[in-house]
């Protein structure tokens, strides 16, 4: 199925640029073209996109008050914002709008490998109406400031770590957040980290925006339209099941980038939750109803009753936000290892750490708990190395 793909930037130059960039994929991308928001907006009326990326700077409408009628009129659609550095204060102004954003000049690349990335996420979320919900969200920041902010520095060739501590501490409440998450027995650092500069320096820029990320979600959400439903406690349970995966990780001989990659989708795994929760709250609470009467795993019955899962909208969220492949298919695949066949990867990590955190920490009520899937981890010829993995996790989650 062909994608759609519209583009609105005031520069001939650049809109003509991506026209000859994009020309040889005329037969899997039907691409727009606009050189203002009206004339972006007509073709929104006239047709659905896919895919929508508009320069930040253009006169009369700019780029971020355009993606914001873009996000009314089609919320389906992926938004990107295309900015210079020094646009800084005007990026952050589309934060809500936005879902990636792409520095000038930008290389064709980046361009195509972008587009590509989003449009291969249709193949997640099948379900139209989850999928608009999850692109249109208007409580939830396509990404906090903080993180755009970091991902900007990132951008700009070798990236400055005390630059980027600096960030961090201009945020006084995730800074907070940070150095009480670092110093918990998650991580199981032996000595005391006391400033963000530490904290990043020990952690790594991709953990720190993962952390970042989770914790400006998760701890800022309101659940108030499920009773009884603890944000609180899901963003614990997410931590403790990254801290899980990357001591599972590194016990199996995985590299830093491997380790990282398990961690962040870690942290992320029941992002779809959040999503269920806080935007869906009226349709998810006969789930949460089910589940706390034990009808089954939560997973089972949101498929039974939504059609779709938390696993396969945080995929498709995650995707959206431009993390790597590695952890949007780790997050899709959580319940589900056989389908990586018999690799180590880390959605194999990220299943055992889910099913090792609960295993450890399951608390009250009839809730049914997600478990190892025991076929799956002879399979691969891990079983004896299970309770080397549980025992190493109990040891960090009490604190020993």
């Amino acid at each position: 199925m062909k994608r759609n793909i519209l583009f609105v930037d005031d520069d001939q130059n650049i809109l003509d640029g991506f026209r000859t960039l994009l020309y040889g994929r005329r037969k899997e991308w039907t691409c727009r073209f606009a050189l203002n928001a009206r004339e972006g907006l007509e073709h929104i009326d006239r047709e659905r996109f896919d895919v929508v990326i508009a320069d930040m700077r253009m006169p009369g409408m700019d780029g971020a008050d355009f993606l914001k009628e873009v996000e009314r009129r089609q919320p389906g659609a992926v938004r990107m914002i295309l900015s210079g550095y020094s646009e800084m204060q005007a990026v952050l102004k589309s934060v809500k709008h936005a879902h990636q954003f792409l520095s000038k000049p930008c290389s064709s690349e980046t361009v195509v490998a972008t587009i590509r990335r989003v449009t291969d996420l249709r193949h997640i979320l099948d379900n139209e109406a989850v999928r608009a919900v999850v692109t249109g969200l208007q409580s939830l920041p396509a990404m906090p400031d903080l993180y755009i902010q970091i991902e900007r520095e990132l951008k700009e060739g070798e990236p400055d770590l005390r630059r980027i501590a600096k960030l961090v501490e201009k945020d006084v409440g995730i800074s907070a957040t940070l150095m009480r998450v670092v110093n918990s027995s998650f991580f199981g650092f032996y000595e005391k980290i006391t400033s963000p500069a530490h904290a990043v320096a020990l952690l790594g820029v991709e953990a720190l925006k993962g952390l970042v990320l989770g914790a400006n979600l998760l701890t800022e959400a309101d659940a108030s339209g499920v009773p009884g439903y603890s944000i609180g406690r899901l963003w614990i349970h997410s931590l403790q099941a990254a801290y899980c995966a990357k001591e599972v990780a590194r016990l199996e001989g995985g590299d830093d980038d491997f380790v990282e990659a398990c961690f962040i989708a870690g942290i992320l795994h029941d992002i779809g939750k959040f999503v269920f929760v806080t935007q869906m709250s009226e349709t998810y609470l006969p789930v949460i109803e089910q589940a706390r009467l034990g009808k089954g795993p939560v997973l089972s019955i949101e498929r039974r009753e939504l059609g779709v899962s938390h696993a396969e909208v945080g995929a498709y969220l995650a995707g959206l936000w431009g993390f790597r492949k590695e952890v949007v298919e780790a997050i899709n695949e959580h319940h589900s290892p056989e389908v990586a066949g018999h690799e180590f990867c880390v959605g194999f990590v990220v299943h055992a750490a889910d099913s090792l955190q609960h295993e450890l920490d399951q608390g009250g009520g009839a809730y049914v708990f997600p478990t190892i899937d025991l076929d799956w981890l002879e399979g691969v010829g891990k079983t004896d190395r299970y309770p080397v993995w549980r025992d190493a996790c109990r040891r960090h989650m009490e604190g020993k």
